[in-house]
């Protein structure tokens, strides 16, 4: 269920309009492509962190596998970009709390729920695996209605008339032609980000070998199922062109104008429930996936001390706390600066999101080649296709980075500027202490083959 949290968030519910403009109909195909990609990444992060469920995730994982250097820049990165998501988040459950108490000022709501899951993540693991497990079950619940609610409507299901699939071909199913698919497709890969969570709770589940190849599995046809089965649904409902034409408010969300057809009474405010839940979900998830992060990077000394240090039930409460203080910049430059400071964050977070793709890719590769030179067996659950697999996936990732140079410039602008100062960063902290090893999680897994 967290694995599935990450993925099913705003841009699904709010934000597939605008990707239903690049490719009308085949938006489908642009799901199932970047949704592909996605399920790549989570079968390698499962294969790693199942043979080393270590606090860190694949951040310790690349450490180890890449050297300090790509532990520092995977690590880092994946806690800034969820630190960045997190003020985004909170900002916009703030926004849609508005929609039902118009006079509630942006500052308060952000602070109310800004404290809301700060405090779940402050206490224990388990108070933010419950959370996580209900949010996610109510997104999940909603999709599933949505859906059945749709083919209801497009067979004819309780009415006179079946809808039928007559919007799916009328102008054409490419009316933008392979280009517009591939465009959807680039724009899509973001809706996925934050499957990486999964590999982060590896350390405090009770038993990551068995639950985390289970949540690999089960995220394949969900994710297909949850996202692939409601565009689909969207798309035979309406035109596609009055589907893309939507401004991003509550009203116009594709999902709402859909229920407004099904005959839902007041849809909208269903929704604007869908949304806050699923803004406080990923705001949950993400704050939980920094904090470790930070955690892990201040056992390795790269990160302050501080935030290495855990409380009585070992949550890590000084990673939290930083990773809230970022959270607290975010936001606030979300509310100050929307169109100017925060779209730089943005276009970070943007870039961030593939980073941390090339650098679980990088890593799998890695991790295989130095396992099979020591005569390490695979894991049973393992990443079909590998290294063509991970050959694919790097090579799709630079070629969205590349594509977003038209489709979202400012991923470029800030994007590149973020790549370089993480590398900076990174010399300035070896040149200035004496750096220790990394974990050898390989020798590790040598000497416990040789105990068995």
């Amino acid at each position: 269920m967290i694995a599935l949290s990450g993925a099913l968030g705003t841009g699904l519910f709010l934000g597939s309009g605008s990707v239903i403009a690049y490719a009308g109909p085949a938006t489908v195909i642009s799901y199932a492509l970047a949704g592909s990609l996605a399920l790549a990444i989570v079968w390698a992060l499962a294969e790693m962190v199942t043979v080393h469920p270590v606090p860190g995730g694949h951040g310790a994982v690349a450490a180890s596998y890449l050297g300090r250097f790509g532990g520092f820049v995977t690590r880092w990165n994946f806690a800034i970009t969820m630190m960045v998501a997190v003020g985004a988040e909170v900002v916009a459950s703030a926004t849609y709390l508005t929609y039902w108490f118009p006079a509630l000022p942006l500052w308060l709501g952000t602070i109310l729920c800004s404290v809301f899951i700060g405090a779940l993540n402050m206490f224990s693991v388990h108070l933010y695996g419950s959370s996580e497990y209900w949010f996610s079950m109510i997104k999940v619940v909603a999709i599933v209605v949505f859906i059945l609610l749709g083919l209801a409507v497009v067979l004819g299901l309780g009415t006179n008339d079946a809808v039928g699939v007559r919007y799916l071909t009328e102008g054409g199913f490419l009316p933008k032609g392979v280009g517009g698919v591939l465009a959807a497709a680039c724009m899509a890969v973001f809706a996925f980000g934050g499957i990486e969570n999964v590999s982060v709770g590896a350390a405090e589940s009770a038993n990551p070998t068995r639950d985390i190849p289970r949540a690999a599995h089960t995220m394949i046809w969900r994710l297909l199922i949850f996202y692939v089965g409601a565009i689909l649904v969207v798309l035979m409902l309406q035109p596609w062109t009055l589907t893309a034409a939507v401004a991003g408010t509550v009203e116009q969300s594709p999902f709402v104008k859909v229920l407004e057809i099904t005959g839902v009474a007041g849809a909208s405010h269903v929704m604007n429930a869908v949304l806050i839940v699923a803004a406080l979900s990923a705001a949950n998830g993400c704050l939980y996936s920094s904090s470790r992060m930070f955690h892990s990077l201040a056992v390795d000394s790269e990160a302050p001390r501080f935030a290495s240090r855990t409380n009585a039930k070992g949550a890590p409460r000084g990673a939290v706390g930083l990773a809230m203080c970022g959270m607290a910049l975010a936001a606030a430059l979300a509310i100050l600066s929307p169109g100017n400071v925060f779209m730089w964050l943005y276009g970070m977070a943007t870039i961030g999101i593939l980073v941390t793709w090339v650098m679980v890719m990088s890593t799998h590769i890695a991790f295989r080649a130095k396992r099979a030179r020591a005569g390490l067996p695979l894991p049973t659950n393992r990443l079909w296709g590998s290294p063509v697999t991970n050959v694919v996936v790097l090579a799709a990732s630079v070629a969205i980075f590349i594509a977003l140079y038209w489709l979202m410039p400012i991923a470029w602008y800030a994007g590149v500027p973020y790549i370089l100062a993480l590398s900076v960063g990174y010399w300035l902290l070896s040149r200035s202490r004496e750096l220790p090893a990394p974990r050898d999680l390989l020798a590790e897994s040598l000497a416990a083959q040789a105990g068995k």
